[in-house]
């Protein structure tokens, strides 16, 4: 942790990012090397393996002699970067016991923070375009490619997931004032959709919600009943996206359609002829609905999500020459997955 605290302090003004990459055991990497540069680098005061790079750019250059025929599983060494004329660059890797050799004429040289860990699968990374080089060391490969970055998109996205259910008054409608009265409570169901995000922090969304059937029964002196409602919920929004990196938490606000049948089965456990009598009601509406939630994008094109929403069921009788009402309050948690479509 020492060596690190000091290469830190040494390369301040060196940005590098360190992942899975092609880099190969026992390397050094120069970055932003100038081009026609010629590229030395020595171990021990060895002779120097030497490359020249026409390009310039990043160049990478095996380290091959460290710990050949030595055994060792590691070592501690100083490591020295000169910047000569004719646009030279050398690099010396030096273990203890061996004597630091005198600046050569036309260089300018600096050492890179002390003693640094070095194993058969480090990897050093010299950074050469700034004012004075500087070193990162990585115990493993590093990765010259950019890192894989990807927000939140824009354009149209599907998407469908599990729902958990409950409403707020289906149990006391049902129940009315019997006592001996049970709800089957949250249900599950299944949503579905496409939004289209004009901008990243707007969109519009339909969505298809179908929740199961929610149930009661009940009995009392004489009778016994069950009761079931069966909703089909379609919603029109408006969403405020954040965009957060590869998050987006958001909320929305819209309308909402219902078709509904709510039915009740009687029988009257004292009467032999035409004990069970159905009754029911289909009733359709327009209402409100509101929610948040939060998607995470693990892809540019794959995305989870999860949501809380809260959506008014109220209608009237869809049929002429019927009365009745539905007035009830969905509470819902969606859990899914969203899919980009289109570039």
């Amino acid at each position: 942790m020492m060596d690190f605290r000091r290469l830190l302090l040494g390369a301040a003004a060196l940005i590098v990012t360190a992942g899975v990459g092609a880099a190969q055991a026992q390397t050094a990497i120069l970055r932003k090397v100038a081009p026609g540069s010629s590229i030395e680098i020595s171990v021990n005061n060895g002779p120097a393996e030497s490359t020249k790079s026409d390009t310039g750019g990043d160049v990478v250059v095996p380290i091959k002699t460290l710990f050949t025929g030595t055994g060792k599983l590691e070592t501690d060494s100083l490591v020295l970067v000169a910047l000569c004329e004719n646009n030279v660059i050398k690099v010396l890797l030096l273990e203890r016991g061996h004597s630091v050799p005198p600046e050569e004429r036309g260089c300018v040289r600096r050492d890179m923070g002390g003693w640094f860990l070095v194993k058969p699968v480090s990897t050093l990374v010299v950074d050469v375009g700034g004012p004075t080089p500087t070193l990162l060391l990585r115990q493993g490969s590093f990765s010259l490619a950019p890192p894989r970055t990807w927000t939140p998109p824009t354009g149209l996205v599907v998407f469908a997931g599990g729902t958990l259910n409950t409403t707020s008054s289906f149990k006391d409608v049902a129940c009315g004032t019997v006592t001996d009265c049970s709800s089957g409570g949250a249900e599950l169901g299944f949503t579905a959709g496409a939004s289209y995000w004009i901008l990243p922090f707007v969109a519009a969304e339909g969505a298809y919600f179908r929740p199961k059937e929610f149930t009661a029964s009940g009995s009392g002196e004489g009778f016994r009943f069950d009761s079931t409602l069966d909703a089909h919920i379609f919603t029109a929004v408006g969403k405020i996206g954040i965009p957060a990196g590869r998050t987006r938490p958001y909320g929305h606000i819209g309308g909402t359609y219902h078709r509904a049948t709510l039915s009740t089965s009687q029988t009257m456990t004292n009467q032999t002829e035409a004990p069970t009598q159905t009754y029911s009601l289909e009733t359709e509406g327009w209402a409100w609905t509101f929610g948040g939630g939060l998607e995470v994008w693990l892809t540019s094109g794959f995305g989870i999500y999860g949501e809380l929403n809260r959506t008014s069921a109220k209608g009237s009788a869809a049929e002429t020459n019927v009365e009745g009402i539905l007035d009830d309050r969905l509470t819902t948690v969606v859990v899914g997955a969203r899919i980009k479509i289109g570039g």
